[in-house]
Parts: C-alpha cells; sequence; structure tokens
C-alpha cells in the first residue's frame, strides 16, 4: 500500500481537478474498497479541497490558454501554435507532486487556525445575545456583535483560552486550571469569578461582579475585586473602583444606583439605551442624591419613576433627554 502511495495521491488530485482517465477512476475507486482508511485518506483530502478556498484557483488555470497568451506577447504564434507536450507533462508532474503537499500544509493550517474545522470552535452574534456553555461547565452570554474562539479540548486544558471580539459577561467555573480571556492587547486571568469584558477597536473594558481577576496590558498589569473595573485606553491601563453591576445591564436588564444624583444616573442611562443621543440639562440644582435599582423596566417606566422621586420634568423625544424644572 505504502509504495502506491504517491500514485494514489496523484489520482486523487486527477479527481478534484477532473483530470482523469476512466481507467485511473477505476483504479481509484478499487483502492477505495480495499480499507477504511483509505476511504478516509480519501475524504480528508477532498474535505481540504472543498473548504480552501485558496486550492480551488487550482482548477481555473488553464495551462494552454496561459502558453498562447505567452506567445502572442512574444510576437512568435507562427513558431509556436500549442503547448510542446514535455512541457504540459512537466507541470502536471509539478502539480501531482506539489498539490497533495499543499494538501497537507492546508489541511495542518486549517486544523490549527480556522474555528469549526479542526481543534477550535467558535460562537459568533448578529443583532442576538447568545448563552454559550462551555465543556467545562463555565458559562459565557455574549452580547451583539460578538464572538469568542475556544479549543474544543478546553475542559482537560492546561490553559482555558478565549479569544473575545466584542462583548460577554464570563462565570467561570471554579478548578484549579487558569481561565484566561484574549481582547486584543489586553489579557485576564482568572480561577473562577464573574467579570464583564468590552473590547471595541483597541479599547478593553474589564468590569468584576464577584471574585478577582487580573489583567495586563502593554507591560502593565492590575488585580481587580468585586466592584473594580479596568479600562485600557490609549496605551494606558487604569483601574477604577465604581457600581459595576450596571456594566452587565445588557444581559441583566438590571440598573442599581446608590447616592447617585440625577446626571450621573442619566448618564448611565445613556450609556445602556442607546437611542439616548444627548441630554440636555434645564435646571439649577443637581445636588439631590438618590439610591434605587430597576430591573426589567422600560426606559419610559425609568424615566416616570426619576420624574417622581426628583420632583424634575424629564422628556425623551426619540434621541434627547432633556431635564427641566
Amino acid at each position: 500500500m505504502k509504495e502506491n502511495y504517491q500514485n494514489i495521491d496523484q489520482l486523487i488530485v486527477g479527481y478534484l481537478t477532473n483530470d482523469i482517465s476512466k481507467q485511473e477512476l477505476q483504479k481509484l475507486h478499487a483502492w477505495k474498497a480495499v480499507s477504511q482508511e483509505n476511504r478516509e485518506h480519501f475524504d480528508e483530502l477532498e474535505q481540504v479541497w472543498i473548504k480552501s478556498e485558496g486550492l480551488k484557483t487550482f482548477v481555473q488555470i488553464n495551462t494552454a490558454k496561459d502558453w498562447q497568451r505567452l506567445c502572442k506577447k512574444l510576437k512568435s504564434q507562427k513558431q509556436v501554435s500549442h503547448l510542446p507536450k514535455r512541457i504540459f507533462l512537466s507541470v502536471r508532474k509539478l502539480a501531482a507532486i506539489m498539490v497533495p503537499l499543499i494538501f497537507m500544509v492546508g489541511f495542518g493550517f486549517m486544523y490549527w487556525n480556522v474555528p469549526g474545522f479542526g481543534r477550535l470552535s467558535a460562537n459568533q452574534t448578529d443583532t442576538n445575545i447568545q448563552v454559550v456553555t462551555l465543556p467545562d461547565g463555565s458559562k459565557i452570554t455574549l452580547n451583539q456583535h460578538s464572538k469568542i474562539i475556544y479549543p474544543r479540548n478546553i475542559a482537560s486544558a492546561a490553559v482555558r483560552h478565549i479569544e473575545l471580539n466584542g462583548e460577554a459577561f464570563f462565570e467561570v467555573t471554579h478548578n484549579n486550571t487558569p481561565f484566561h480571556v484574549q481582547a486584543k492587547q489586553a489579557t485576564i486571568k482568572v480561577l473562577g469569578t464573574q467579570f464583564n469584558v468590552q473590547q471595541h477597536n483597541e479599547e478593553v473594558s474589564v468590569s468584576v461582579i464577584s471574585g478577582k481577576v487580573s489583567v495586563s496590558a502593554n507591560h502593565e498589569q492590575v488585580e481587580l475585586a468585586t466592584g473594580e473595573r479596568a479600562q485600557y485606553t490609549k496605551g494606558k491601563l487604569i483601574q477604577e473602583n465604581t457600581l459595576t453591576a450596571n456594566d452587565i445591564f445588557w444581559c441583566s436588564k438590571q440598573l442599581v444606583f446608590k447616592q447617585a444624583n440625577l446626571g450621573s444616573i442619566c448618564e448611565q442611562l445613556q450609556r445602556c439605551f442607546p437611542q439616548i443621543k444627548k441630554i440636555q440639562y434645564k435646571v439649577k440644582d443637581l445636588s439631590v442624591e438618590l439610591t434605587t435599582s430597576f430591573k426589567e423596566q422600560s426606559l419610559d417606566e425609568i424615566l416616570q419613576e426619576l420624574e417622581i422621586h426628583f420632583d424634575k420634568k424629564i422628556a425623551f423625544d426619540g434621541s434627547t433627554l432633556t431635564i427641566s424644572d
């Protein structure tokens, strides 16, 4: 079997490029019927050929036409009217040797780097929010227009590594295996905790809901505990002590305010409700503070309650939020 391996790969190449005779096709079918191993080898090469867009261009190469085009450019059509057989055979031999090698290289690259094909899995959202439960029991809630990539064997891996593009809330199952999240240049390291990561362009924000995490970026590192946030922006890593529960409003649908004035509440509403484009203040005093919370309430319902609490007029016209006495 091994001594005919190269010849068999030549037949497979001929089959995939529609350059195979009936006799060669019969030989290929007979070889496939010999063993399950042969059939698996054929299927493997066929899948690589189908999945690799780069290899499909090989089918589009027309050696004879390319030769004729070259002849025209050299103004030698009278001397050369067709592709010499020796050169044509050399091209076919070269293709028969190179394409199987390209198959193997392409298969290896796709196995290690293409999510869904080999060792990697991926989840991606459009306008929806998706909850993903990893094999290790950890739960990831993906915000809209976000994507995660992780190894299929994450439950048994030495490091549970996640790549994030967008925003996600993580509820990590605690065990002795480190859990890493890569968001652009920022790396978040935990064992078991709840935290939110928001990545937009080159900026990254990490908010800890419970537990502790380590955030590193651009040779800087900070340790975050519950209620702390790290912002990586303009090449700087900044640590903040704030109320991080509101950072996950997009998935919890809950807002919490402690001794907050109306101005800070409206700014938080603008971050949570993207339809608020602008805030106008027509008031003399914003010093009154309030402790309150909202759960599963619409923007209109929240604004109505705030009008009562602060004794102010709050109007929203679809883009501008106006506060007046």
